[in-house]
């Protein structure tokens, strides 16, 4: 979503025409987005079903060819090691520039990883991390690139702001009375993600008398995990109290209906979905993984080891009591915009580092 969003910004304020390939087939759930991109005029392409590895190659360097850019953004690291080959088999020098994104923020853990990085760092114009703590382990890992800078992720803040009227619609479209919390977590169904604590939680909160549903919103990636999350609502009785509601696009209007907003997670990047939340208000509830120091800095945020799903269930209850944040919470840091406007600043350095070296090269072949 963050790869999307900044070819969308980049396009619309026409920093530059932006594209997007995928080395995969446009899942269902992200057709919507794919859609918007091309209507913006953001160039698209991607296979139409799964390719091997040789195939993937083939379709990013003919994409390459088709696309003709100045400089490659590879978000994650299997998509820069074939951004980083595929260059050097077209014949134009493109400058390719490394965005990580794994929720261990490390990247590099894995021994074959680590061994293929080492080998293309060089070919690396600049590397991104979205967090400090991933700069240290790639720095740890993989020694220093050519260039190492963190920018966080950011969002499209006013979408997201609270609207009262949205919030009374919506609730009124789940039937959803206001004497009822609603909990929301929003994120892929995953062990990483923990839905499991908050289902754990609804159930002490109940017993202790209160009145309130669980919403998840989010695709299932781990099947067999969703399986384990609907029989642990029906083994506590909850199917009244639990909604799976897939895939939304519509994260805006259920951030603004419910009454608090959780994140359990084991582990996280630097997620948009807590921006998300912090810009529309709500009050939260967050595991104390490192990568969620930052939130606790805002006001109506709270952390807990859901470990514990009893303190858990207590720290939920506190919030409520506290109610929606008025007041706009200052995430300027975090905009899309200001995001954009540091990758545009990025792309400019690097490209123009390219042609340097370019004309370095052509001058000692003289």
């Amino acid at each position: 979503m963050l790869a999307a969003t900044l070819a969308e910004v980049h396009t619309t304020a026409k920093v530059g025409v932006a594209g997007v390939i995928g080395i995969n087939p446009c899942e269902v759930a992200f057709r919507p987005v794919w859609t918007k991109l091309q209507e913006t005029g953001v160039w698209c392409a991607s296979p139409a079903r799964l390719l091997g590895r040789v195939e993937r190659l083939r379709f990013i360097r003919a994409s390459l060819r088709d696309f003709r850019p100045d400089v490659i953004v590879a978000h994650s690291v299997i998509p820069a090691a074939y951004a980083r080959v595929a260059t050097k088999l077209t014949v134009a020098a493109i400058p390719v520039v490394t965005v990580m994104h794994a929720a261990t923020n490390d990247d590099y853990a894995g021994g074959l990883l680590r061994l293929s990085e080492r080998i293309l760092k060089r070919d690396a114009a600049a590397v991104v991390t979205v967090t400090d703590t991933a700069a240290h382990n790639y720095r740890l890992r993989c020694g220093m690139p050519r260039r190492l800078l963190t920018i966080p992720n950011g969002t499209e803040l006013e979408r997201f702001a609270f609207d009262e009227n949205a919030r009374r619609r919506l609730r009124a479209e789940f039937e959803v009375d206001d004497s009822v919390s609603v909990v929301l977590q929003v994120g892929r169904l995953s062990p990483a993600k923990n839905q499991a604590a908050s289902v754990l939680a609804l159930k002490d909160m109940l017993h202790a008398g209160q009145s309130a549903e669980l919403w998840l919103a989010g695709l299932t990636e781990d099947a067999s995990y969703g399986d384990m999350l609907k029989r642990l609502v029906a083994q506590h009785r909850l199917s009244g109290n639990v909604r799976f509601l897939g895939s939304r696009p519509d994260v805006a209007a259920l951030l603004g209906a419910a009454d608090v907003y959780v994140m359990p997670s084991e582990r996280e990047a630097h997620s948009v979905a807590m921006i998300e939340a912090l810009a529309s208000g709500v009050p939260i509830v967050a595991s104390t993984i490192r990568v969620f120091e930052f939130a606790t800095r805002f006001s109506g945020v709270a952390t807990v080891d859901p470990a514990s799903h009893r303190d858990y269930a207590a720290a939920i209850t506190e919030v409520l009591a506290q109610g929606r944040i008025r007041h706009r919470r200052d995430l300027s840091a975090y905009s899309i915009a200001h995001v954009a406007e540091r990758y545009a600043a990025l792309f400019g350095d690097v490209t123009l580092r390219s042609r340097l070296d370019a004309g370095t090269a052509l001058e000692g072949g003289k």
